[in-house]
């Protein structure tokens, strides 16, 4: 296809060709020359307008009647692009202005997800009638997203070039640059967005070897680094300042040295890396021998290199800086809350109908199960949410939900996630509401033994406790209070059992602080009973009991005021 012309003063005029060929050069000498002598942009586009009309009635489906008809639309999506626009049409392909469209093309690709890119990329490039044409299609493509600045696209272009030019359909321009593809396919390919990160298990600066996918977290930071980067220079105090201020959930930073510097690396973490929130997890490791190849396994070809994965060690995030680490997280954070927000209207109406609480996380199920993602990411937030419930109704639907879509169906979560689960679903089993609370034989002041039972008032109080916990210290004089305000009005008994010390300490604790209570503790100072039988993840802890039954666990001295003065109501 070609138009010949000669140049004829101010534009160009046709000396031989057909009427498609007239048509095209006066559009090309109207947008050279001709727009300057209008006098509005509604007169601009009048023109094409005339233009196209005379292009669609004349030459029908010809490139002139494409280019105008390009020029006056603006397609709004990809799909609606792809359905417009002839890409299955070799002749109009070899042309430079098909080259735009296939750029203003993969423009409006590049905002979906990479499976749907991946989709249309493979439809684009088969739409080429020949090797050579489908070779400079994919090469485009891959170019785009190798170079797109949009976080995870990088999948794309490995896409590209493993199906494309390393399998051999096509042709690579050279060989030179096959190899420099070849390369970017292998540092990038096991770490890109939405895939398991590579397990990692390197020491520590004690030596102790410490593996990535063990740690326990909402969200694990994964940052490589050295003591000599500039830009680490840079970025490791940011990243300190951010994860020490972060206040969106359990955060843990699993830093890589990326040299074998060891004296170096220690004083770096000394100088750089204070870590105060209670909340933050920060775990410094090494290769010296580089035996783990994280190099490839995370295109570590540069310090820094920062991934951010979810709690199942998936990555969501990868070649971040801080700026962009905080502002995911800060997105994936509205969205969770988002959800647990919807959760709680959603359950909150049933709380005290077991029935109907197991009938709702039912039905979350039924409407999600065709989507795996979907499914685990429900039963997840449904999963905390109503864990961290005052209700206890809603805290029994946690335990149906994990007994029956997470212990249930252990194919779909994690070894830590099921191991962590079966041990929170024991503790609430333990001692549940309604049962009759664990007996223990426990040791008096004097050495003599006495059991939980053996205590035969109606309410008994186990209020477990440590001499050296600070809490404690503020909550026994308060406890000893109620316990003083209510042993004339109830047939109430405390049992105050010491879980720490020494046997001096714990009677120099007793005489300074507890009033005329049962105080108790386990045989010989041993407490490993008491924790077999109760759940005590923290001190002080609460259990009221009536006749031995359980009533309340796991309460501060305001919610066993209030429930002792409902009782005497």
């Amino acid at each position: 296809f070609s138009i010949q012309f000669a140049k004829d003063g101010e534009g160009y005029s046709v000396k031989r060709g057909n009427g498609e060929n007239k048509l095209f050069v006066g559009f090309q000498n109207f947008l050279n020359y001709g727009w300057n002598k209008l006098e509005s942009a509604e007169e601009f586009a009048a023109r094409l307008v005339q233009m196209k009309e005379k292009a669609a009635m004349e030459f029908p489906n010809s490139l002139a009647h494409i280019i105008l008809e390009s020029a006056l639309s603006k397609p709004e999506s990809a799909a609606h692009m792809k359905n417009s626009f002839p890409f299955s049409d070799t002749i109009i392909l070899n042309t430079q202005f098909a080259e735009d469209k296939v750029e203003q093309y993969l423009r409006l690709l590049q905002y979906n997800h990479n499976d749907t890119i991946i989709k249309y990329v493979d439809s684009l490039v088969s739409s080429g009638g020949n090797k050579k044409l489908q070779g400079r299609l994919a090469h485009t493509a891959f170019q785009f997203f190798h170079d797109s600045e949009i976080m995870g696209q990088e999948g794309v272009a490995v896409d590209i070039a493993q199906k494309w030019f390393l399998s051999n359909k096509l042709e690579w321009p050279n060989e030179e640059g096959k190899f420099m593809l070849r390369t970017f396919v292998e540092f990038n390919k096991h770490s890109l967005i939405g895939m398991d990160a590579p397990e990692l298990v390197l020491k520590d600066t004690l030596g102790k070897s410490v593996s990535l996918r063990s740690l326990e977290s909402e969200y694990t930071i994964l940052y490589f680094y050295t003591d000599d980067c500039i830009t680490c220079r840079k970025e490791t105090p940011q990243l300190v300042d951010f994860v020490n201020g972060y206040e969106g959930g359990p955060l843990t930073v699993y830093a890589v040295y990326a040299d074998n510097k060891p004296e170096r690396w220690k004083d770096y973490i000394e100088s750089n890396m204070f870590i105060y929130s209670p909340f933050m997890n920060w775990v410094n490791v090494y290769d010296p021998d580089y035996e783990s190849n994280f190099q490839m396994l995370y295109n570590v070809v540069k310090t820094p290199q920062m991934f951010l994965l979810d709690r199942e060690k998936k990555i969501v995030g990868r070649g971040l800086n801080v700026k962009g680490l905080k502002e995911l997280l800060e997105q994936r954070n509205r969205q969770r809350d988002e959800t647990r927000g919807f959760i709680l209207q959603f359950f909150t109406p049933m709380a005290g109908d077991a029935a109907r609480i197991a009938e709702g996380i039912d039905m979350f199920y039924n409407s999600s199960k065709g989507d795996i993602a979907l499914l685990k990411e429900f039963m997840y937030e449904i999963y905390n949410t109503l864990g961290r419930s005052n209700d206890y109704t809603l805290q029994q639907g946690t335990v149906y939900l994990a007994e029956k879509y997470i212990l249930g169906m252990p194919q779909l979560w994690d070894g830590p996630f099921l191991k962590k689960t079966a041990e929170e679903v024991r503790i609430f089993n333990t001692n549940k509401l309604g049962d009759i609370a664990a007996d223990m034989i426990l040791e008096k002041p004097d050495g003599s033994s006495i059991g939980i039972s053996d205590v035969t008032t109606e309410y008994k109080v186990l209020y477990f406790y440590r001499p050296n916990c600070g809490l404690c210290s503020e909550v026994t004089p308060k406890m000893a209070a109620l316990y003083n305000e209510f042993k004339d009005k109830l047939d109430i008994q405390v049992l105050a059992i010491n879980l720490g010390g020494n046997y001096p300490e714990w009677i120099n604790y007793i005489s300074s602080n507890c009033p005329d209570w049962e105080n108790v503790r386990g045989i010989d100072g041993d407490s490993s009973e008491i924790y077999g039988n109760y759940y005590l993840e923290s001190v002080p802890t609460i259990y009221l009991l009536k006749d031995n039954v359980v009533v309340a666990k796991d309460i501060n001295d305001i919610e066993l005021k209030e429930t002792l003065n409902t009782i005497i109501q």
